[in-house]
């Protein structure tokens, strides 16, 4: 949002710059330039006509005309004071016109001045001083020119003097005035550029506040269990947001819903499975009483294995479904002893290890978790299983659980072949299964460790065994999680 407004803020602020510019400098260069017609009104008013009917300047109040920086002062024309009239030393104005001096006290600008006929003579002042063009019907015309390679602002004065046709032209550099424009400008810049930087800051502060209540919305729903299904509350939501909430709110619901109905259904086609197969398997075992035929009964055996294994799967697909987050409801969360969970475990699969000639042991110490205990027990059945299946007889296999750094984990180590470094991320993956177990594998084991563990937040790795080969399957529960 700050990105979307900081564009157009400073575009605005430019567009106030230019405006504040125009209308500011403007006044402040009619203001000069009525200054400038104010002087050339002073010096007509000294005009004269002598007795001879030459006009000519008072004595007293002008003397020769000023000259630019670094230029030779013209000499003051003999009609203006006449060969044997010259003023005085004390009545030469050394820095302008007297007039001038009072105007401005201290100007930091040169002035120039002309007065001449309309025919183009000049009676007196800087003959090279341009004349501004009279392009109004009004008696003062303004124009900028360029006299000595110096920039001048230029006024010029039509009036009569005793009914003589005069041009007052006076010019005066523009230093004070491109001064006053760029300390002029330098304000306003400050000024908008202070103002947007408050625009921003009040933005800032209102943005923060409103979205105080979306901030916590966000902060419940990072908090929340991937299980938890339950709708978000409407009540703290701002009236912008609340459709967006709502729609979360059905989408939630529909999930939630449909994930009761895949429970439902699965729960339902596991038992109209279970029952088929196990009276599939009665009937081959009363087969396989009663024939003698060694190749009927070789038959029989691999059909019986076959069968063994579409049950098997058969639960695995259950127990992978069962697995997924939305499956549980935060209820089904639990203390989870996990010292006593495999002490269950052991003891369920220690008849096929023993088949294997395995060495089933387990090195325990005391460490909870918060799960939820079937499918913890599932995961480490899975674990073990796989263990089984891939190491070889006289092997041993060895179950661990306990604390590391503040976490619990649960480990399964095997002396196997182990499992390469690429494919330690394959063999996760739904039914990929490697070469070895004897093709009993449905590939769906350690997909389901996979599930169980990021449905309980932990996470899943396959590591080198700690002497000789083998794998290390590792289940590390968050610092959290743990209860010591």
């Amino acid at each position: 949002m700050l990105v979307y407004l900081l564009l157009p803020l400073v575009l605005l602020l430019v567009a106030s710059v230019w405006a504040d510019h125009k209308t500011f400098v403007t006044p402040l260069y009619d203001a000069f330039d009525r200054a400038l017609s104010h002087t050339a009104v002073a010096i007509a008013a000294h005009l004269e006509r002598g007795q001879d009917g030459q006009l000519r300047l008072e004595k007293q109040e002008f003397g020769p005309p000023l000259h630019l920086p670094g230029t030779e002062p013209p000499p003051p024309p003999d009609d203006v004071f006449g060969d044997h009239d010259k003023p005085p030393e004390h009545f030469v104005a050394r820095n302008g016109p007297a007039v001038w001096r009072r105007l401005f006290p201290g100007a930091r600008d040169s002035f120039l001045y002309r007065i001449s006929l309309p025919d183009g003579r000049t009676v007196v002042g800087d003959e090279g001083l341009p004349i501004a063009q009279d392009n109004s019907a009004i008696d003062f015309s303004f124009g900028d020119a360029t006299y000595k390679q110096q920039a001048l602002r230029i006024a010029s004065y039509r009036t009569q003097v005793d009914g003589q046709p005069v041009i007052v032209t006076v010019g005066e550099t523009v230093n004070r005035r491109t001064h006053a424009v760029r300390r002029l400008d330098t304000i306003i810049g400050l000024s908008d550029g202070i103002q947007l930087l408050l625009v921003l800051g009040l933005c800032l502060f209102g943005i923060t506040v409103a979205l105080r209540p979306i901030n916590r919305l966000r902060e419940r729903i990072t908090h929340r269990q991937p299980q938890s299904l339950q709708p978000l509350p409407l009540e703290p939501v701002p009236s912008e947001v609340r459709p967006l909430v709502q729609s979360l709110n059905t989408l939630l619901v529909t999930v939630r819903d449909a994930a009761q109905a895949q429970q439902h259904f699965l729960t339902n086609a596991a038992h109209q499975l279970r029952t088929p197969l196990t009276g599939l398997k009665a009937q081959l075992e009363v087969l396989a009483s009663e024939t003698n035929d060694e190749a009927q009964q070789e038959r029989i055996a691999r059909l019986h294995g076959s069968v063994d294994r579409l049950a098997h799967t058969a639960n695995q697909l259950l127990a992978l479904a069962r697995a997924e987050p939305s499956a549980h409801s935060p209820g089904d969360f639990t203390d989870v002893q996990l010292e006593a969970l495999i002490g269950t475990v052991a003891d369920a699969m220690l008849d096929r290890a023993i088949a294997r000639e395995i060495d089933l042991g387990a090195e325990c110490a005391p460490a909870h978790v918060r799960g939820v205990h079937w499918l913890l027990h599932e995961l480490l059945i899975n674990l073990v299983d796989n263990a089984i299946r891939h190491t070889p007889e006289g092997g041993r296999i060895t179950l661990r659980c306990g604390l590391h750094g503040g976490a619990a984990y649960l480990e399964v180590e095997d002396s196997g072949p182990g499992i390469p470094p690429a494919e330690r991320e394959r063999v996760r993956e739904r039914f990929y299964s490697t070469t070895g177990g004897g093709g009993q594998s449905s590939g769906l084991g350690l997909a389901i460790v996979e599930e169980i563990a990021r449905g309980h937040h932990a996470r899943f790795q396959i590591l080198d065994a700690l002497e000789g080969t083998g794998a290390r399957m590792q289940v590390t529960f968050p610092p959290k999680a743990a209860q010591e």
